[in-house]
């Protein structure tokens, strides 16, 4: 009974803090103009992170051994492709880790 109630408080301090950490910057900065950094960094992001998928991706790809890496460069052409064409990073994102999904599931 007292276990219960250390456990339900302790979610209790995980949820508060955890929005406070989330709305604290908006408190905050709210009446401030982001500097160009953060400007910067906001615009970028999505490339960024792109950037990042990527070389996970590819970190532990053997390129010797069939089928050499084939499904990740395809779903990489097919993201670049996307990305470009449309300019939606989810769009991009979610169609290449599909388009990699079947590629290894199916074809590969």
């Amino acid at each position: 009974m007292i276990q219960d109630n250390y456990i339900v408080a302790g979610i209790a301090i995980a949820a508060i803090m955890t929005y406070l950490t989330r709305i604290m910057p908006f408190l905050f900065f709210r009446k401030k103009e982001p500097n160009k950094t953060v400007k910067y960094i906001e615009y970028n992001m999505p490339v960024m992170i792109m950037v990042v998928l990527v070389f996970y991706a590819l970190k532990d790809v053997t390129w010797e051994v069939y089928p050499y890496g084939m499904a990740e460069i395809i779903s990489i052409m097919v993201t670049i492709f996307l990305h470009l064409r449309f300019q939606n990073a989810l769009l991009s994102i979610f169609a290449a880790t599909l388009t990699y999904m079947v590629l290894v599931q199916e074809v590969f």
